[in-house]
């Protein structure tokens, strides 16, 4: 009879975390294993949600190279996805990638989980926050697309952060070219402000505002075992846009270690271009990601 084999593209450090393909392939026995690879796939094939059963462990681990605070700051961020039904598929988010799309975290947006190096190396929470992300797949083929939304707690402790998303994820391939593009909306539920005294006078400031993330990762198929990627686009916060709004710049490589291990390897500038204090080459990271299929 005939079953599907399922290859899971692990695009650790991409926009989509992943885009999986099915090929129907004889098979007398079961249901094979899904595999894990870093290229775009065979052109027409692409789409962005896991097969029904099948789990994505993906684990980012994130250094802070800043001016001043080079690895002061580490942390270890897992993103566990469940394809749930064959259109939908779950998640429990922590990185930044997994969230906002964007390598190496979002300025404005919070730190990743689980932060390691304590509070005076730029690490305030061991466990800052989380969230629960869907994905429900809309097309297939050269150009997919999946409609994503998630709740997230941005802070779990006093003041209490929770924010909703809204977004879509999309991937174009053609050969060994693929386009990704994840555009998202969160909008601060809890706490969006704060009020200070400054002066004598009582100043509101956004403590849990809403933001729009706009990235765009290009990769491209060196080899069979080696994609390279780049990613920018514009982090928009929808409060006081002129000084907080940032264009980050990231370069990553990715090696299919076997068919089931994928891992990555990414450089950020954080803050290319920015409003406010701190752009440029100042803030900087560094991102090793690993993806296993099960």
């Amino acid at each position: 009879m005939l079953a599907k084999t399922s290859t899971i593209t692990g695009v650790v450090i991409g926009m989509s975390l992943f885009a999986a393909r099915a090929h129907a392939q004889p098979d007398p026995d079961s249901e094979a294993k899904p595999s894990v690879s870093a290229t775009a796939g065979t052109e027409g094939t692409a789409q962005l949600t896991l097969p029904t059963g099948r789990l994505l462990v993906n684990t980012v681990v994130g250094v802070g190279l800043s001016t001043g605070a080079a690895f002061k700051q580490i942390s270890l961020s897992p993103d566990i996805w469940y394809g749930a039904t064959p259109d939908i598929t779950v998640g429990l988010v922590h990185s930044s990638v997994g969230s906002t799309g964007f390598i190496g975290g979002g300025i404005g947006l919070g730190g990743p989980s689980l932060c390691l190096t304590g509070a005076d190396n730029g690490c305030p929470d061991l466990y800052p926050g989380f969230g629960l992300d869907a994905r429900y797949k809309l097309t297939t083929g050269m150009l997919s697309w999946a409609a994503d939304a998630g709740v997230y707690l941005r802070h779990i402790s006093d003041p209490l952060l929770l924010a909703v998303k809204l977004g879509a994820v999309g991937r174009w391939q053609s050969g060994l070219l693929a386009v990704e593009l994840d555009p998202n909306l969160f909008i601060g539920v809890t706490n969006r402000s704060v009020s200070t005294m400054v002066g004598g006078v009582t100043v509101d400031a956004t403590l849990n505002g809403d933001y729009l993330s706009l990235p765009v990762t290009a990769l491209y198929t060196v080899t069979p075992m080696i994609t390279a990627s780049v990613q920018s686009g514009i982090l928009l916060p929808l409060e006081n846009t002129g000084d907080g709004y940032t264009v980050p710049l990231s370069v990553a490589g990715h090696y299919q270690v076997n068919p089931t291990l994928n891992v990555s390897l990414a450089f950020s500038l954080l803050k290319l271009i920015g409003g406010g204090s701190g752009s440029g080459a100042d803030l900087r990271s560094l991102t090793l990601g690993g993806t296993y299929a099960f």
